[in-house]
């Protein structure tokens, strides 16, 4: 068994070839460009089953509470895809509160309508699925809400993040035909929407 130096070095290469594994996977994930394996998906399923991954290693002191709406949510989606953005939306809630707090994952249906859409250059009408995850964290300013899903763009310390988890959130949301909102507050926390077309079984 190594002990003293030699052990704190070990510990550090370990820690770096884990940097590294992750930063692979996530550079992998932001270039793939593959056609999506889509199918219908029942998003409350997708949800549950990362809050049940999740409550295992997000945190002791970290609430996580899922507010599942009481219908199918059903959208044609590569499932792993889509549960990557709910891990990646989860973990980013729980890194904005280093003392603590809640996170909250909220799923609904909803119309967008032209109303909606003319105050927000980034929608389109129609039926959607919405996901929104929201903490009690540290929030953000206009500065870095502009920011966030930039490429390598991060507000953690150096060695803490690699940038790619809302830039690849933003690519597989894209290339859903969805689109991503976020709305932060310095101090009052953050909400991150995603907006997801909803699925007509039988639809053409």
């Amino acid at each position: 068994q190594a002990s003293g130096p030699l052990r704190e070095g070990l510990v550090q290469v370990r820690d770096t070839i884990d940097r590294g594994k992750a930063l692979t996977s996530q550079m992998l994930a932001f270039s793939r460009r593959q056609a999506l394996e889509a199918r219908p998906v029942d998003v409350n399923e997708l949800a549950a089953g990362v809050v049940k991954m999740l409550e295992r290693i997000i945190g002791v002191n970290i609430r996580l509470v899922m507010l599942p709406a009481d219908r199918p949510t059903t959208v044609l989606a590569d499932p792993g895809q889509i549960e990557q953005v709910l891990m990646n939306l989860c973990m980013n809630a729980r890194d904005a509160m280093p003392a603590g707090g809640t996170v909250r994952l909220h799923t609904e249906v909803l119309d967008l309508d032209d109303r909606f859409t003319a105050t927000r250059a980034w929608a389109l009408p129609g039926r959607y699925t919405r996901i929104q995850v929201s903490d009690t964290g540290l929030g953000m300013d206009a500065a870095t809400r502009r920011r966030i899903f930039e490429p390598f763009f991060t507000t953690k310390g150096q060695g803490k993040g690699t940038g790619l988890g809302l830039a690849v959130v933003f690519g597989i949301v894209k290339q859903h035909g969805g689109f991503i909102d976020v709305e932060s507050t310095p101090g009052q926390g953050a909400t991150f929407s995603v907006y997801l077309p909803y699925y007509e079984a039988g639809a053409s």
